[in-house]
């Protein structure tokens, strides 16, 4: 009896510990029971902002030699082409002492056919956007025109769409001022679009 006792005792400590540790093992999920659901071929894509203009690479401006009372003038287009409506400033960078004597004057209008570096077809807005005149953006010296997006002109469309399309006539001259002999200057103008 006492060695029969002894396998009883450790049958039965054996059958409470394998019984204890399947509960343990099973970690207390008692249903059997569950389902789920799915939602399949999501795709994510960014759109586009980009801008394209009619000059070919070809420089805008150029007084040479130039003297008070004698003006120059073209015109260049801008195309949107982004995928997403974004507005649009002026801005840009110019370097030399000649700056402040060189008067620049931007009018934003439509052209039916444009071709760059003239103004034939050229219409100015009709909106007294900042009151300067019918279409006028900018006139004052070219050392005050704004030189980053945050100052930058903004243009009037306040959302560009795909294939818009806004002609801009420059004008540049020497403000009349002996002080602006011999001197000269370079300049960038840059449109930007953001969304």
């Amino acid at each position: 009896m006492g060695l029969n006792g002894g396998v009883l005792v450790k049958l039965a400590l054996t059958v409470v510990v394998l019984f204890g540790a399947s509960s343990v093992l099973e970690g207390g999920t008692e249903a059997a029971l569950s389902g789920t659901t799915e939602n399949a071929a999501n795709s994510f894509s960014a759109g586009t902002v980009s801008l394209t203009d009619n000059d070919a690479g070809s420089a805008l401006l150029s007084l040479v030699n130039a003297r008070p009372g004698a003006p120059v003038t073209n015109c260049l287009q801008v195309t949107y082409t982004g995928s997403l409506t974004a507005g649009v400033r002026l801005y840009g960078a110019f370097a030399g002492p000649l700056a402040p004597h060189v008067r620049i004057t931007i009018t934003r209008g439509t052209t039916a056919t444009p071709t760059f570096g003239t103004c034939t077809g050229f219409t100015a807005d009709a909106a007294n956007h900042r009151g300067l005149g019918a279409g006028v953006l900018f006139s004052g010296p070219l050392s005050t025109y704004p030189t980053t997006f945050a100052t930058g002109l903004v243009d009037p469309t306040a959302a560009w769409a795909t294939n818009g399309r806004v002609s801009y006539r420059f004008t540049a001259e020497i403000i009349d001022t002996n002080a602006a002999q011999g001197l000269s200057s370079t300049a960038t103008f840059t449109w930007e679009a953001r969304s």
